[in-house]
């Protein structure tokens, strides 16, 4: 997740309409209506040729915690405060946080507690193990089905919410404090129910170094919230020369950034760490943070910031596939 500011990446927004998935109807207060749920799709894209990693949510179950793990708290243990991004949120695994409704959706819901003012909100990621690799001269597609909650009308109201579908390399785990130099890349992020979405590379040094940390590398472009979208990240090493690599963005099929390694001026150790280390997969909605202060020009949440479904995020479905 971006660690700071973007808010310079608003005016590099590109357009892309939003469409309404086959399955989706929108949200309706409090409550998902008429949502049939769609698993991921059965057929092997062209290009790649097995399933390294499926998430379909069975209806009314539980989280499987033999592909996925919840993180809990306010930061790994002994890694920065806040998760190293200035959320105020304590991270659950309670039904009120997180769970997987009647259609095999899960959902991740952001909360206050009226009596105590604490925000908590949830936050799962793949399992020691259940990592994703893409080999020198193959290629690797990542693939979320997600409904961003549509936000609510009341001035203020939307302050805060950080959702995000992204990628960590495992060697996070054995050391809390050296990122990004083991390589990130935000598959989806979005704040403050803005209709925007970011897709962001992080690598290197911070500040600076090849990925312009604590910014990242990458932009926004136009996303229309309260529907289901595909989001989906290739990353490419087909090419003979690692110069010729990429990591292509798309929503609903429509290509939304490339990055390459020229972007990163060659440094070969900092586009391996994003294209060549292992990579878990996350999904959360955090609360504040340097992110979606940067964007509301203020510290968030406030007291006006409403948290529930309108403020949450929907996944249908997770899916890898690999050469």
């Amino acid at each position: 997740m971006v660690r700071l500011n973007l808010a310079s990446s608003l005016a590099a927004a590109a357009a892309l309409s939003g469409r309404l998935s086959a399955h989706a109807m929108p949200l309706d207060g409090e409550k998902v209506v008429d949502l049939e749920a769609r698993d991921a799709p059965t057929a092997i894209p062209a290009g790649f040729n097995k399933v390294v990693f499926l998430e379909n949510f069975a209806a009314n179950s539980v989280l499987n915690l033999n592909k996925w793990q919840y993180d809990l708290g306010h930061n790994y243990p002994g890694g920065p405060p806040q998760w190293g991004t200035w959320e105020v949120q304590r991270y659950t695994s309670d039904a009120g946080n997180i769970f997987i409704n009647s259609y095999g959706v899960l959902q991740i819901v952001p909360k206050k507690n009226a009596n105590t003012g604490e925000w908590t909100s949830a936050r799962i990621e793949t399992k020691p193990g259940v990592d994703i690799q893409c080999f020198d001269g193959g290629k690797v597609r990542v693939q979320a089905s997600i409904r961003l909650g549509a936000g609510r009308a009341a001035a203020g109201a939307n302050d805060g919410f950080w959702p995000a579908f992204w990628l960590l390399s495992p060697a996070i785990r054995d050391n809390y404090q050296n990122w990004p130099a083991i390589g990130e890349i935000d598959i989806l992020e979005s704040v403050n129910a803005l209709p925007t979405a970011w897709n962001i590379a992080h690598c290197g040094t911070n500040p600076g170094g090849p990925c312009n940390e604590p910014n990242g590398l990458g932009g926004s472009v136009s996303l229309q919230r309260g529907v289901f979208h595909t989001h989906t990240l290739d990353i490419d090493r087909t090419a003979a020369d690692w110069k010729q690599e990429s990591i292509t963005w798309y929503i609903d099929g429509v290509k939304t950034r490339v990055l390459t390694p020229a972007q990163m001026q060659y440094n070969q150790d900092a586009w391996f760490a994003l294209v060549n280390r292992k990579k878990f997969i996350l999904l959360n909605v955090a609360v504040g943070g340097g992110f979606p202060d940067a964007l509301a020009g203020k510290t968030t949440p406030t007291a006006l910031s409403a948290g529930g479904v309108n403020n949450g995020m929907e996944v249908d479905y997770v899916v890898a596939w690999s050469t």
